[in-house]
């Protein structure tokens, strides 16, 4: 789910009209003859995407669950089986036997799918950060996620695969891997890039298609790039900009440097803030395109020069409950055509995908035509070596380090699909203690001699620290609503622990007895919860706040039998990269280049808060504070940036000890006044005292 607020207040007003107006009417000569439709009988949740694989027809459920079809007679497919693989998905694509479903926040599931009528799944990789896109070579896999860029990860052994590199982009949706090159869905830029992969391990920008609307689904067929687009037109009067982006657009990349766009059709005009799925495949003399609510279109692309649509459908109308204007406002509830988030091409056939009604075929004999498997060269993948940095101890295991939580001279390391880690922490090194893969480990926090991790579909695991540093499980808490575990918070003084699954809900939960945990409080709004967003510790002592993606700031009064929201405002705040930390009887929030510094439950708006920003120097990150300095971990970036705040009005620069490192680091922690970095495929990063630095130096 996006949700994106243009900047100009003209568009806002326009967006909101159209997200009241709903969807245009697909009439006229223009879109061709309505195309009937079949539903599908077997799929028992709605459906994501599809995918052909010989025949067998794949569908990835919206709860995680892969169903196969036999499509032995096109027109006609049989269940053959289905298994929960995931808690959500959202694309999938085959290749040589092996499936690749992403979950966004769950990962990306890998499935053994050369039995059809027994997949079996082999790993379950939690790459970068939101796995969204997806297109796999032989080799490889390629994952979009996000802010975060495309992922290249190894997949010489599917059942432990393996990270290799990352090109960071503006917002990755989709991704195709072709011949040497990768072309990506930049969603928020409104691009296509072009990257090179002559060494997959290290994609290099080559190119750029700038789209007539906002990126997402793509096809390539030889020096032909399909691109469709959906939302906001990039051109034209601002007025007519907002929903009229929708369609698709033909390219030429010969020379990729100097593309050439030669076409493009325009679908009809809509915007709804929650879904928005648009792509397109390619056979034969046809384009098929999947655009949301706006449905199904079929495009003769002969002369790609000169498209033109022969026929459209749309799915059945569902009600839409959630809706939302430009300013994150839910809109009261109407009915719209099911979105359609993506197709297959059979043979006569195309199947659709409904995001909540399931599965949908439709007859197009002598315009469907299968697509072959392309045998393209592939070339090895060269990783290129992290950098050692000065200063610095590093301990790299296999996973993500996603997170560290330390107590006393013991750091517990969140390593995401690699389990648990325990290191001690000394002067110059870095020394493994024990090792726990049995369980997915997100996120960690300590709170007194417990450890709280954040183990995915295993909920929110409790561990006694014992005083060897070694961990005794004392209890495994499930989510409420069945969600999967991923942020947690421990608050000192609090005998809540407060945890999320990435998505828009964070839930209380009193965990002085773990084998009878419960909710005693939560939380839902519009958004994403990426990192750490809430403070950490407790404001004097008795406030959390808490940056909602797209939804303001929030304060949780944590005094009483249960939290109580105190000053929640709706507003766009901060970005969904920054947080906030305890400076005791006052909050730090970071956001808008600087911080601001609040009291104890102020509300208010920022334009009456007292701003602190540093001249030169674009403030932003996850905040953490050691007595007097000041740490910022941009994940997205890298930058770690040290401020001295003895005077928090006035901070200044700590040149010397800020540095970028590679990985994406998450929220940095302390051991005696020394930085402990998690960062990602890069590690964990242990700042060594200025005496080791000055030692190693010389």
């Amino acid at each position: 789910m996006n949700q994106r607020q243009p900047r100009k207040t003209k568009m806002k007003l326009a967006i909101l009209c159209f997200s009241l107006c709903g969807l245009v009417s697909v009439t006229g000569a223009e879109y061709g003859k309505p195309i009937p439709l079949k539903r599908i009988p077997g799929v028992t949740e709605g459906a994501m995407a599809a995918e052909l694989y010989r025949n067998t027809l794949y569908v990835a459920g919206s709860r995680g669950t892969l169903f196969a079809f036999d499509v032995t007679t096109p027109e006609a497919p049989k269940l053959l089986t289905k298994l929960r693989v995931l808690k959500s998905s959202r694309q999938l694509a085959i290749r040589n036997g092996i499936a690749a479903i992403t979950g966004r926040q769950h990962g990306t599931a890998f499935v053994d799918v050369r039995n059809p009528a027994r997949p079996e799944l082999l790993s379950r990789y939690h790459s970068v950060e939101l796995a969204t896109g997806i297109d796999l070579t032989p080799k490889y896999a390629f994952v979009s996620n996000r802010v975060y860029g495309v992922e290249t990860v190894d997949l010489s052994d599917p059942r432990r695969p393996r990270h290799l590199g990352n090109l960071l982009t503006r917002e990755a949706q989709s991704v195709k891997a072709y011949g040497n090159r990768v072309f990506i869905g930049d969603w928020a830029a409104g691009k296509i890039l072009i990257a090179d992969a002559s060494n997959p391990a290290h994609l290099i920008p080559q190119g750029t298609l700038q789209l007539d609307g906002y990126g997402d689904g793509l096809d390539v067929r030889g020096t032909l790039v399909f691109a469709s687009t959906g939302h906001h037109r990039k051109s034209g009067p601002a007025k007519d900009r907002p929903g009229n982006g929708h369609g698709l657009e033909v390219w030429d990349v010969k020379d990729p440097l100097h593309p050439s766009r030669l076409s493009r059709f325009s679908f009809p005009r809509f915007y709804n803030l929650g879904n928005d799925y648009w792509s397109v495949r390619v056979s034969g003399d046809y384009a098929f395109c999947a655009d949301t609510h706006n449905g199904f279109f079929v495009l003769n692309i002969a002369d790609p020069a000169k498209p033109f649509c022969i026929g459209h459908a749309r799915l059945e109308e569902v009600l839409e409950p959630k809706r939302y204007d430009a300013h994150g406002k839910q809109l009261p509830d109407s009915r719209l055509a099911d979105a359609v988030s993506s197709l297959a091409v059979g043979n006569g056939v195309v199947y659709l995908t409904g995001i909540k009604t399931g599965l949908y075929l439709a007859e197009l004999p002598g315009i469907a035509v299968p697509r072959q498997e392309e045998a393209v060269p592939e070339a090895k993948a060269v990783p290129e070596k992290l950098p050692e940095p000065k200063g610095f101890a590093v301990f790299r295991p296999a996973g993500m380090v996603r997170a560290a939580a330390v107590s006393g001279d013991v750091a517990f390391l969140a390593a995401s699909d690699n389990g648990i880690h325990s290191v001690r922490l000394g002067e110059r090194k870095i020394t493994p203690l024990r090792h726990y893969p049995q369980h997915f480990a997100f996120d960690t926090k300590v709170r007194g001699n417990t450890l709280y991790v954040a183990e995915d579909l295993d909920g929110l695991g409790v561990y006694e620290i014992l005083d060897n540093g070694t961990l005794k499980r004392k209890a495994a808490v499930p989510m409420p609503w069945n969600r999967s575990c991923q942020q947690v918070w421990a608050p000192e003084g609090s005998d809540l622990v407060i945890v999320s699954d990435h998505g828009g809900s964070i839930f209380f939960l009193d965990v002085s007895d773990p084998q009878k945990a419960k909710e005693v409080f939560r939380h839902n709004q519009v958004g994403i919860i990426y990192s750490d967003l809430m403070t950490q510790q407790l404001i004097g002592g008795r406030y959390l706040f808490f940056n909602w993606h797209h939804s303001g700031y929030a304060w949780y009064d944590l005094s009483g039998e249960k939290p109580v929201p105190a000053n929640w405002k709706r507003f766009r705040f901060a970005s969904h990269l920054d947080g906030a930390a305890s400076l005791g009887t006052r909050c730090l929030a970071v956001a808008n280049g600087g911080y601001y510094l609040l009291e104890a439950n102020q509300g208010g708006l920022p334009a009456d808060w007292q701003r602190v920003s540093l001249p030169g120097v674009k403030l932003g990150g996850i905040p953490s504070v050691d007595g007097d300095t000041l740490v910022l971990s941009s994940r997205r970036t890298g930058e770690i940036t040290v401020l001295d705040i003895r005077d928090p009005l006035r901070p200044r620069l700590d040149k010397e000890r800020s540095l970028t490192v590679p990985g994406l680091p998450g929220t940095v922690s302390f051991f005696r006044h020394r930085m402990v970095i998690p960062a990602g495929y890069a590690g964990l990063y242990l700042e060594q005292s200025r005496e080791n630095r000055e030692t190693v130096s010389r």
